[in-house]
């Protein structure tokens, strides 16, 4: 029987990475053996330095031909080269954002400083979200995150928007909605939270990525999104941790403290891939490294990204980005006590509110490989580290160290 398969490939590669992609090469017969070519073409593939291939294995992941194994090289170890399209990290181009967040989220270049539209702050555990919502708070802004529908305000049963303040120690506002929630998100979508002018939404808060886009926002109502991020180990770390003390969070886990990091994070893989798998709606067990590329288009295109490593720059982007004047003395208050180093028992500092002290993984150690290991939120992350510096030329914002980030 005669086998027709088509290959984007270099024959000495074959029988592997047979994929279906425009402008295959098509060949009709058994599949032949690996060749050993010498041309001009063979000559121009990049390959990985010996010197890199040496180090030990960081992590890795199945493919459908065999395993992939990544190792990560100090720069110092590999041959200058010179980087283009093919050899970068930057997403791949042809990628199709799905319709939904294409036409109901804008361009980050086209949001900045705009007014029209809602701002949605994409809150990823454990990136510093607690304390950018208490920020947004202390600004002024009235906010629709979780707040607004707990039961014990008494308003998450009513059928129309109502903004009130749930605390009688704060000057907060909020919307009687659930935003963090599938059924929250379809209740405030048909209150018609987005559209309403009053009351108003200053900003919408949740970890669901796609539930939000695909409900709350539209073609005339349309959303632009910031985050705030952290690097993969920290934010494991931090959730392992956190969760097994924070018993007033729906999502507790008191048994974690019986066991290790370590233990912990062979039993909960999905957690490693917890930003790819929100922002591209899909099972964490199935995700691919295409899964990846489409992510990366996402963020360059749909978010602006804040890093927690530049955490008072980030804030000032978030607020140049979503037309907030942060000028005035009141609200730099809220920013200078956001930015201070929380220290024990300090109730003024807004970044202690949801912060616990805890051990941290060593790079390059073996916990940090088990942490690491099959993590496509790591290689989005560094792709997100990338993009920051040319999204602070599209906002008009120099970059410096900020003696506050360090």
């Amino acid at each position: 029987m005669k086998l027709t398969y088509c290959y984007d490939c270099p024959k000495k590669l074959l029988p592997f990475h047979i994929t279906p992609t425009p402008h295959l090469t098509c060949a009709e017969g058994p599949l032949h053996e690996r060749e050993n070519i010498n041309d001009e073409d063979t000559k121009a593939e990049q390959t990985c330095p010996q010197s890199c291939m040496s180090q030990d294995i960081s992590w890795s992941f199945g493919s459908q031909s065999d395993t992939v194994n990544v190792r990560q090289c100090p720069a110092s170890t590999i041959p200058p080269v010179t980087r283009t399209a093919e050899t970068s990290n930057a997403p791949n181009e042809s990628i199709e954002l799905p319709k939904s967040i294409q036409s109901n989220l804008v361009d980050v270049s086209e949001g900045v400083g705009q007014t029209s539209f809602t701002p949605f702050f994409w809150h990823i555990p454990k990136c510093a979200g607690t304390a950018i919502q208490n920020l947004y708070f202390c600004m002024g802004l009235t906010l629709a995150n979780q707040v607004g529908a707990n039961p014990k305000f008494k308003h998450n049963e009513e059928t129309a928007l109502v903004e009130f303040k749930p605390w009688k120690r704060y000057d907060w506002s909020v919307i009687n909605v659930d935003t963090t929630t599938r059924a929250g998100i379809l209740r405030a979508q048909e209150l018609g939270l987005v559209s309403s002018k009053e009351p108003k939404a200053d900003l919408v808060v949740s970890g669901e990525f796609d539930s939000v886009v695909s409900h709350l926002f539209d073609k005339t109502n349309r959303g632009k999104v910031f985050a705030m991020f952290r690097h993969p180990v920290e934010r494991l770390e931090s959730l392992f941790y956190y969760l097994q003390k924070a018993n007033w969070e729906s999502t507790f886990h008191p048994e974690w403290a019986k066991t290790s990091l370590r233990d912990w994070a062979k039993t909960h893989k999905g957690e490693k891939n917890w930003m790819v798998h929100k922002l591209v709606n899909k099972d964490v067990h199935s995700l691919t490294m295409d899964d990846l590329e489409l992510a990366k288009q996402i963020v360059k295109e749909k978010i602006l990204v804040g890093l927690e490593s530049k955490f008072v720059e980030s804030i000032h982007r978030f607020n140049v980005y979503s037309g907030i004047d942060d000028s005035c003395k009141e609200r730099q208050s809220c920013i200078a006590s956001l930015a201070r180093v929380p220290t024990k028992g300090d109730k003024q500092a807004t970044r202690a509110s949801n912060s616990d002290p805890h051990p941290k993984t060593k790079p390059g150690s073996d916990l940090w490989k088990l942490l690491t290991e099959d993590s496509l939120d790591v290689l989005l992350y560094e792709y997100i580290e990338e993009i920051y510096e040319h999204q602070g030329e599209i906002i008009g914002i120099e970059i410096k160290d900020s003696a506050d980030d360090k």
